[in-house]
């Protein structure tokens, strides 16, 4: 190789990790900020809690379904294509949210973002394994983490800053829009990457009725939690569609299997024992995270009445505390193996336990101090446990389907999230309409710390059995 060929490929690899790294940012920005805006969707937009657990949920459920076309298309056409689509569908999407006049556009909105944001992961995954390798392709991944981590620090205090400055009217407005600026930067790179890769003529297998299948019992599910007061005899009805559509997903995703193709649910990964417990362990944690800290933000913004500001000053220092702890997550798996997961698994539901009977005995600036030190825990732990937990669950995976099963882990995280945020967020702010109470929290936390706990029992009974030793990589 010429030292002008070297000298393209390193340019062309720094640009690559740009963009990879500012579509992270503003991707993550969005998450981390959306649930500043709950207090104002009610007295601008007239929301009810409906709408806003929808509003809330919308992103993750359309994230996850976008995410397997996302990398199949990819894999097939090139990613840039699908990459600059993926930041145009999202900017899209943002801007219909933030100058939404009712709350179900402000939904649709999420929603269309929700599958840009599964465009541009699947691609940015996809990115770094075709342009590195060895440890470059680890310090890549590392940095990806990084731009996560400092979406959660920065987009928490910005949202702080501009809740402050601006009038209500605009401020939840621009909130929605912090992502796009990020976004923006992140196309004008994206015009000017040239991935070292070739388009393949072989036409991907999307199994889309597949994917529209689970995301109808996705959506069944979490219908009866987003309006508890169903009468029995619907709630009856949406129990046997869901029966329903289940049986004809297991009988399609046979039969998609036999002609050959690559289904959603792939057969040689559902019939890992190790795979399945992964994602069984990965779901119910991801689902009770994202719950617990969207409705610890509602909590401390509408029923403690806290300034932005000031809450995001209580829980960044828990996602500093998540960044640290990543960095010593490869070392504690080196020395405990799949047990280090268990552990800090048990040392969450500790945390949230501790949380809840906070809730029953203490309030105002008591219970505030147990907040913070109990999410410093609690993002400690979620550091400790998300880097081991995919690199077991992943390790399961043959090389071949590497690809289809990171993307099938992130689906059923994100299908988890949308259910678990609209059934905790409907506890927190169902029990007492507008203000949320400490029972309405505890309610919420109640739900997050069961799942945890069937998530350590699942690590420890299954995961860590079904655990074969590898060589560190």
């Amino acid at each position: 190789m010429t030292t002008d060929t070297h000298t393209r490929n390193q340019r062309r690899r720094r640009l690559a990790l740009l963009c990879c790294l500012g579509a992270g940012f503003g991707t993550l920005v969005d998450a981390s900020v959306i649930t500043y805006t709950v207090p104002y969707l009610g007295s601008e937009l007239q929301a009810e809690t409906n709408g806003v657990q929808w509003f809330l949920a919308a992103y993750s459920l359309s994230f996850g379904l976008g995410l397997v076309p996302g990398g199949r298309l990819g894999d097939a056409y090139g990613r840039r294509g699908l990459f600059l689509l993926g930041l145009a569908v999202f900017v899209l999407g943002a801007v219909a949210s933030g100058f939404a006049p009712t709350i179900w556009i402000a939904v649709a909105g999420q929603l269309v973002q929700g599958v840009g944001a599964g465009l541009i992961s699947a691609q940015v995954l996809g990115i770094i394994q075709d342009e590195f390798a060895g440890t470059g392709r680890v310090r890549a991944l590392a940095l990806y983490s990084m731009a996560g981590a400092a979406a959660a620090i920065l987009g928490p205090v910005a949202s702080g800053i501009v809740l402050t400055a601006l009038p209500d009217a605009l401020a939840w407005r621009a909130v929605v829009l912090l992502s796009v600026p990020p976004v923006l930067v992140t196309v004008i790179l994206a015009v000017f990457l040239r991935p070292a890769e070739q388009s393949r003529a072989r036409r991907p297998d999307l199994d889309l009725p597949g994917i529209a299948l689970l995301a109808a019992i996705v959506v069944l599910v979490t219908l009866p939690v987003i309006d508890p007061g169903v009468t029995g005899g619907v709630l009856v009805a949406v129990v046997a569609a869901v029966l329903l559509l289940l049986a004809t997903l297991v009988l399609w995703e046979r039969r998609y299997a036999g002609t050959g193709k690559t289904p959603l649910f792939v057969p040689a990964l559902m019939r890992s024992n190790g795979f399945v417990a992964g994602n069984i362990v990965a779901l119910l944690w991801f689902g009770a995270v994202v719950a617990h800290i969207g409705i610890v933000t509602i909590f401390l913004l509408q029923g403690q009445s806290l300034s932005p500001l000031l809450v995001a000053a209580v829980l960044v220092p828990s996602a500093v505390a998540r960044l640290a702890a990543s960095a010593f997550s490869s070392r504690l798996f080196a020395r405990l193996g799949p047990a280090s997961v268990t552990i800090g698994l048990a040392v969450q539901v500790v945390a949230l336990a501790v949380l809840c009977l906070a809730t029953v005995w203490l309030s105002g600036p008591t219970l505030l101090t147990v907040i913070v030190v109990t999410e410093i825990a609690a993002g400690l732990t979620a550091g400790l446990v998300e880097p081991p937990l995919r690199a077991i669950t992943l390790g399961f995976a043959a090389h071949a389907v590497r690809g289809v099963a990171a993307s099938f882990l992130q689906l059923t995280q994100r299908l988890s999230a949308t259910f678990c945020v609209a059934l905790a967020t409907g506890l927190l702010l169902g029990t007492a309409g507008a203000r949320p109470t400490e029972v309405g929290l505890r309610s919420g936390l109640l739900v997050c710390l069961s799942l945890l706990i069937v998530a350590t029992i699942v690590s420890r009974l299954w995961l860590e059995p079904t655990h074969r030793p590898r060589a560190p990589r």
